[in-house]
């Protein structure tokens, strides 16, 4: 986690309440936050930073083909970096230019000060999204995300959190979200790209920007904009009306 020895700042809004209530059973549903990474917390994207720096000639075009949904994580992240024999200390060289916003860590406390488990999920790598938070002294928290091994003959990666019925994903944001909903929890997903998409349809209310923000104008799903987690923070009671809404309103 953070240290949270500084005050959360003035202004930022207090939840009206840590939970949603079901009205037709008065069962008390607890909210937990997940949280995409590259280009909702960092500033800029982690991967393509590596790839930028450490990427081989076919980067671009698997890039290209990822985007239009022709090949999977996994397969653009072992074909742009799988050949790469880059050391730890020029990953994490390469990972020290990418700035997080500003408002995250206050974020980490105002969630735990009003009772939100926090996680990230993330279809990128959980090395790089380690090493940024702890440049901001942030540790500890829940990752969900690809896992990148040094070896001996190049890097390789690891997707615990693949599922075969999101065969483009290493990370299925939608099977992560629906085991949070199957303890309990009412789901609040922060994201603003392409591989939240799933989690669009699956979370029970959605912060979005960027990408994410579009597609779902495009569908006519349900978020809230945001530009910053300060931005998030300020909008809470808005969140938990619209969602208190919406349950209420479910058979």
């Amino acid at each position: 986690m953070v240290s949270c020895v500084k005050h959360i700042p003035a202004g930022w809004s207090a939840p009206l309440t840590a939970d949603i209530t079901n009205p037709g059973t008065s069962q008390v549903l607890p909210i937990a936050v997940l949280c995409d990474f590259d280009g909702t917390i960092s500033a800029r994207d982690t991967v393509m930073a590596l790839y930028a720096r450490f990427g081989n000639d076919h980067c671009r075009d698997l890039n290209r083909k990822w985007v239009l949904g022709e090949i999977s994580s996994q397969q653009e992240m072992e074909g742009c970096l799988g050949s790469s024999t880059a050391t730890r200390a020029e990953i994490e060289n390469a990972l020290d230019t990418v700035p997080i916003d500003p408002s995250f860590p206050a974020f980490l406390c105002w969630c735990s000060a009003h009772g939100y488990p926090f996680a990230i999920v993330s279809d990128g790598i959980e090395y790089a999204i380690r090493h940024v938070l702890g440049r901001y002294g942030v540790h500890g928290l829940k990752v969900f995300a690809n896992r990148m091994l040094f070896e001996h003959d190049g890097i390789r990666f690891e997707s615990p959190w693949f599922h075969p019925t999101v065969p483009l994903r290493g990370v299925s944001k939608l099977h992560i979200i629906r085991d949070y909903q199957a303890q309990g929890y009412r789901i609040v997903f922060i994201g603003d790209g392409l591989s939240d998409l799933e989690a669009l349809g699956a979370a029970d209310f959605v912060f979005a920007k960027g990408k994410l923000l579009s597609l779902a104008r495009e569908r006519d799903q349900q978020a809230l904009a945001f530009d910053s987690f300060a931005h998030v923070a300020a909008q809470w009671p808005e969140a938990l009306r619209l969602l208190s809404t919406m349950v209420s309103n479910r058979p």
